[in-house]
């Protein structure tokens, strides 16, 4: 009998959504599951369930909220047998995306219930892991910048928003790092550390991205201003921006940034600054995917077993 701790952000989901999650919860416990839902009430309380979850041994845990509360729970599951489900909810929810989950919760669900189990890598930076990206700075200037209000509006577009006034007001900054221990110098406008493909569940700038390759795709914007933003941008859609002299785009199991003071972010929230070293974790997470999941995103053949 499968055991499950469903964390629930509130402020991720409106009343409707909650009326789905229940029938969803149901729908669990009718096909044998033993579901215990519990809400998040204070930052970093996605975490602290998640690992003690994770010690009393319970099979999953399914996250109904965005990329910030997935972010959290992983913190608390990275390196246990526990498995993570999700049930989107929030802003963008790009893992969601990437693997194909529905947003309706009860749909999901049933995904859930008739899933396998993948492992997949996790990146790591200053001692916290992220699922998805770790960005340095332009896009960590932006994060703080967004409007909440607008971010319930309009969703992602905020962030898009934010992004337009502050691109232009970002210098890039000269900078010392190592990648995978070879030393490098140069400008840096923004730097992408991806262990998944889409940025924001917009464009797949990793496109190149697997979660399982025990790597990192990290791609170094080293100039910006409108000309570089129009080009590479053009490039981008394109799948081309690996081919722009101001884009350097590699693998790598770690990158270094030894230069202070450059804004860091991880899975969308803001995580400090430089000095900080970015590093993959292989094989760290257990995931729910749906079952005979084909994804470019993953490089080992669909498991046999289901969740």
């Amino acid at each position: 009998m499968t055991t499950c701790l469903v964390i629930h952000n509130p402020v991720s989901g409106r009343s409707a959504t909650i009326e789905r999650l229940r029938a969803a919860l149901e729908r669990a416990r009718q096909a044998g599951w033993i579901v215990d839902p519990v809400a998040t009430d204070y930052k970093g309380h996605a975490t602290d369930l998640a690992r003690d979850a994770a010690a009393r041994g319970i099979d999953v845990v399914a996250v109904h909220g965005g990329d910030g509360t997935i972010n959290e729970a992983i913190n608390g599951l990275a390196g246990t047998r526990t498995a993570l489900a999700v049930i989107p909810a929030g802003t963008a929810n790009v893992w969601a995306k990437e693997t194909h989950v529905p947003r309706d919760p009860v749909a999901a669900t049933d995904l859930i219930l008739r899933g396998e189990r993948r492992r997949i890598d996790l990146g790591r930076a200053g001692g916290r892991y992220f699922m998805l990206m770790a960005g340095i700075g332009l896009d960590a200037r932006i994060v703080p910048r967004v409007n909440p209000w607008l971010k319930r509006r309009i969703g992602v577009l905020a962030y898009i928003v934010a992004g337009v006034f502050t691109a232009f007001r970002t210098k890039p900054w000269r900078t010392s790092m190592r990648i995978d221990g070879a030393p490098r110098e140069g400008w840096l406008y923004w730097m992408l550390a991806g262990n998944t493909r889409s940025y924001g569940g917009l464009t797949d700038i990793m496109y190149r991205a697997q979660a399982d390759d025990g790597l990192l795709d990290v791609a170094i914007m080293h100039r910006g201003g409108a000309f570089h933003l129009l080009v590479d941008g053009v490039r981008l859609l394109f799948h081309r921006h690996d081919r722009s002299p101001n884009v350097d785009y590699l693998k790598a199991r770690d990158v270094e940034i030894d230069t202070p003071g450059l804004p860091v972010q991880l899975d969308g929230e803001l995580a400090g600054e430089t000095p900080v070293r970015i590093e993959v974790v292989p094989r760290a997470l257990t995931v729910i995917v749906p079952a005979g999941l084909r994804s470019p995103l993953f490089r080992e053949e669909p498991a046999r077993t289901t969740a």
